[in-house]
C-alpha cells in the first residue's frame, strides 16, 4: 500500500527542515574554521617549544603556555559559540516559520478524501492561526527551557580541558609533533561536532513543538498526532520501533538528538462528520520498512547480538527501546544496551 496523502505531505516538509538544517550546518562549519586554524596553530608552537626543549612530563604540566593555551582556548570557543547561537536562533524562528505554513497543509491532506479544510470551514469548523507570539518560547531556547546559548557555553571550558590535556598527554608519551598534532586536532573536533548536534537537534525541536502547539491550538480538527520515522539506514532503530505511536497534542514527542522522526495528524474521519463511510486503512510503517530490509542492513543498524536475538525470536523491535529524562534534552527515547537485554 502506498503512503496516505498525509505522509506524503509530511515527508515533504521534512526534506524542507533537512536542507534548512543542512544549510545552518554548513555556516557552522565555516565559522568554526578560523576557531580551529588559531588553536591549531597555538598548540604547534607549544609541542615545538616543549619537545625542543626536551621538557620533562612535571615541567610540561606546569607550563605557563599550557595554561595560557587553556585561556585562549576558552575565549576561541567563546567567540565561536555567539556565532552558533545567533545561527541557531535564526534557524529556530525560520522553522517554526515553516511549520506554521506547513501544518495546515499536512492536516488538510490528512483529512479523509473529498474533505478539505475548506469544507470544513463551510460549515464552522475553522483552522485556528496561532499568533507569531505564541511560538516565541521555541525560539532561542534549548531542550531544557534555557538559553541555546547556556547550553553552548557549558562545553567551552570542559573542551578547553580535554584538548590541552591531549596535547599534555602526547608530549610526555613522547610522540612525534604529528603524532601530538593529530591527537590534539581529534579534541579541537569536538566542540564543532557538539554544535552541529545541537543545532539539529533545536531546530527540530523547534520545528516539532510549534507543529504540535498548531494542532493543540486546532482540536476541533486535530484529535493527536502519529510519529513517522525517517526510513534509511541511518535512523536509529528506536525510531523505527516506535513509527506510529500515537500521542496526544498535549504530549510532546518523546525525540533524542539528532531525531528525525516527524509527526503525522490523526484529523477529523468521516464518522465525526456524521458519514457512513470506512475510513482509509494505515499505510505500511517503518517496520515493514525495517523487516524488508537485507539481513546486511538489519544487522547493521540493530548490533550483531540484538539482530541475533531478533532472528532467534528472543527479543522484538519494541523491546530495543528505552526511554529516559534528560535534564538537557527531556524526555528521551534512545536503544537499549546489549548488556541491559541480557544479550
Amino acid at each position: 500500500m502506498p503512503p496516505s496523502e498525509a505522509q506524503k505531505a509530511t515527508e515533504e516538509m521534512a526534506k524542507r527542515l533537512a536542507a534548512f538544517e543542512q544549510d545552518a550546518a554548513q555556516e557552522i562549519i565555516d565559522a568554526y574554521e578560523p576557531t580551529e586554524e588559531n588553536i591549531r596553530k597555538r598548540t604547534a608552537q607549544i609541542i615545538a617549544f616543549a619537545q625542543k626543549r626536551k621538557l620533562p612530563p612535571w615541567q610540561i604540566a606546569r607550563m605557563t603556555a599550557m595554561t595560557t593555551l587553556r585561556a585562549q582556548v576558552i575565549g576561541e570557543l567563546a567567540i565561536y559559540q555567539s556565532i552558533v547561537n545567533g545561527i541557531i536562533t535564526i534557524r529556530q524562528a525560520g522553522a517554526v516559520a515553516l511549520s506554521a505554513q506547513g501544518t495546515p497543509m499536512i492536516a488538510n491532506a490528512a483529512l479523509p478524501q473529498g474533505i478539505t479544510l475548506d469544507m470544513l470551514d463551510n460549515i464552522g469548523i475553522r483552522w485556528n492561526m496561532l499568533p507569531a507570539e505564541a511560538f516565541n518560547s521555541f525560539v532561542g531556547i534549548s531542550g531544557d527551557g534555557k538559553p541555546v546559548g547556556e547550553l553552548l557555553s557549558r562545553y567551552g571550558p570542559e573542551n578547553a580541558t580535554k584538548i590541552t590535556a591531549e596535547i599534555r598527554s602526547g608530549i610526555v608519551s613522547g610522540k612525534g609533533p604529528r603524532a601530538v598534532a593529530k591527537q590534539a586536532q581529534k579534541a579541537t573536533g569536538v566542540p564543532l561536532s557538539q554544535a552541529l548536534t545541537i543545532s539539529r537537534t533545536e531546530i527540530n525541536r523547534a520545528h516539532r513543538e510549534s507543529t504540535r502547539l498548531n494542532y493543540a491550538a486546532n482540536s476541533n480538527i486535530v484529535k493527536g498526532y502519529r510519529r513517522v520515522a525517517t526510513k534509511d539506514a541511518t535512523t536509529c532503530v528506536a525510531c523505527i520501533a516506535l513509527d506510529g505511536t500515537a500521542y496526544e497534542t498535549n504530549e510532546p514527542l518523546d525525540s533524542h538528538p539528532n531525531c528525525r522522526c516527524a509527526m503525522v495528524p490523526a484529523t477529523l474521519q468521516y464518522s465525526d462528520l456524521g458519514l457512513d463511510i470506512p475510513d482509509a486503512p494505515q499505510p505500511p510503517g517503518a517496520q515493514d520498512w525495517f523487516n524488508n530490509q537485507s539481513a546486511t542492513t538489519q544487522q547493521k543498524m540493530l548490533g550483531t547480538k540484538k539482530y541475533d536475538a531478533l532472528k532467534q525470536g528472543k527479543i522484538s523491535l519494541s523491546d530495543v527501546v528505552t526511554t529516559k529524562s534528560n535534564s538537557v534534552w527531556g524526555k528521551s527515547s534512545s536503544v537499549i544496551s546489549d548488556k541491559a537485554l541480557g544479550l
